[in-house]
């Protein structure tokens, strides 16, 4: 007998957490990605895996649905315990330890769970990418001389650069990415992408990463090259240097210069980086999962991201449609006898007939909406399942409450895939 594709899509998001390497969440903006993201992250660790939760966009939102009040460039781990009560927190329980920072104790116990039988406790990282931080972590790991990061922040193109320059923040998440992939402690990685333009540029990133500093460019500014077009343009004595530092200012020429001879040491580190980002985004053990709503526009821009992920050789796993307004049927308000309602109001202090009356009036109202609404819903579901099949497309529905703590992020994710007994 054949699973009902609901179940399908439990179990394959199922299979992903305990297996995958790496989920990449994409999708249009203000669908609730991040938020899954997160709930993603918290059902991985639940089960035993230790996962981090990255995120690439700048607002506060994974923060808020971990119950924080920020998060940095740097993993904090999230206490589970938080999370569940009773004998949940006493299964889901976490270590405290740091990545790299177990004692032979711990060890011990590690390889003995790992011999055995039952699975490890979990745990649940997250950060928020600092572009700029991150770019400093990056000069100072491959700088020829523990000076190089200072002397860089004193140059106006460093900054500019680091701060401000078109793609940035795409180069920086990949080459945290590559960290977090490669450092050896976190089982998974969830990435929480920025909405669908930024986030296929990032994709395409990698592919870009290795002309970053393209050495073309640089042997038009580094002293070792002089000869040609540097010795033209930048001899002391040219017109066109005269012309450009009146222009851009006197400092400008010989900020870019020096920026140039100090920072082309990151060519060989990013082209590596980028072969290796490449690599890990092909990985069979990376999964892409498109986040959106059952709002049509939505749908179409999520739809339009997977025909894109498929140009860049990709694929989507599954289609996580938050937000599923429930069926409802405008006749059903009627079964609600006034002497009813009548009851609930008085609950709340309100006996007025009048306010009876006009609250049911608006019941109806709102009600007809959501039935309306509800219908649009599943217009749009049905014709995305048409194409991409309903085994992989998973129903999230329109919750009661926003997301701000694990407790709220718990029922988030059974809604996800339930955890195995």
């Amino acid at each position: 007998m054949n699973s009902p594709p609901d179940q399908i899509s439990a179990d394959v998001i199922r299979n992903v957490l305990d297996d995958g390497r790496l989920v990449v969440c994409v999708g249009p903006g203000g669908v609730g990605k991040t938020t899954t993201a997160a709930a993603l992250g918290l059902r991985a660790a639940m089960a035993g895996r230790r996962a981090i939760v990255l995120t690439i966009d700048p607002a506060r939102r994974l923060a808020n649905s971990l119950g924080l009040q920020s998060l940095t460039n740097d993993p904090q781990q999230i206490d589970l315990a938080t999370a569940a009560t009773g004998e949940e927190a006493t299964r889901y329980l976490t270590s405290t330890s740091p990545p790299g920072e177990h004692g032979d104790e711990d060890q011990d116990d590690a390889d003995g769970k790992a011999e055995g039988s039952q699975q490890q406790d979990g745990e649940l990282w997250a950060m928020m990418l600092d572009s700029e931080q991150t770019f400093d972590d990056l000069i100072d790991q491959y700088a020829p001389d523990k000076g190089a990061l200072e002397s860089a922040r004193e140059n106006n193109i460093y900054r500019l650069l680091s701060s401000a320059l078109y793609g940035m923040q795409e180069y920086m998440a990949l080459d945290k990415l590559h960290d977090l992939y490669t450092g050896g402690y976190f089982d998974l990685v969830v990435l929480d992408t920025p909405p669908t333009k930024n986030a296929l540029e990032f994709l395409e990133t990698p592919s870009r990463a290795a002309t970053f500093f393209d050495e073309r460019i640089i042997k038009w500014f580094l002293p070792d090259h002089s000869a040609g077009f540097f010795s033209r343009v930048f001899n002391p004595g040219s017109v066109v240097l005269k012309l450009v530092s009146k222009v851009l200012g006197e400092s400008f020429v010989e900020d870019l210069v020096e920026f140039f001879d100090t920072f082309h040491y990151l060519q060989e580190a990013l082209q590596q980086r980028g072969e290796m980002i490449e690599f890990i985004l092909r990985d069979r053990q990376t999964h892409f999962f498109v986040i959106t709503s059952a709002d049509p526009r939505r749908m179409k821009e999520a739809y339009f991201f997977h025909e894109k992920l498929g140009a860049l050789e990709q694929k989507a796993d599954i289609f996580i449609i938050n937000r599923v307004i429930p069926m409802f049927a405008a006749h059903d308000l009627a079964q609600l006898e006034d002497e009813d309602l009548d009851g609930m109001l008085e609950e709340h202090g309100l006996e007025d007939p009048d306010q009876a009356r006009s609250i049911r009036k608006h019941l109806e109202t709102h009600y007809a909406r959501l039935a309306k609404l509800a219908l649009r819903d599943r217009k749009a579901i049905s014709s995305l399942a048409t194409r991409v099949g309903d085994e992989s497309i998973r129903l999230v529905p329109l919750l009661g409450e926003d997301v701000h703590n694990l407790s709220h992020l718990l029922k988030l994710s059974d809604f996800l895939t339930p955890l195995k007994d």
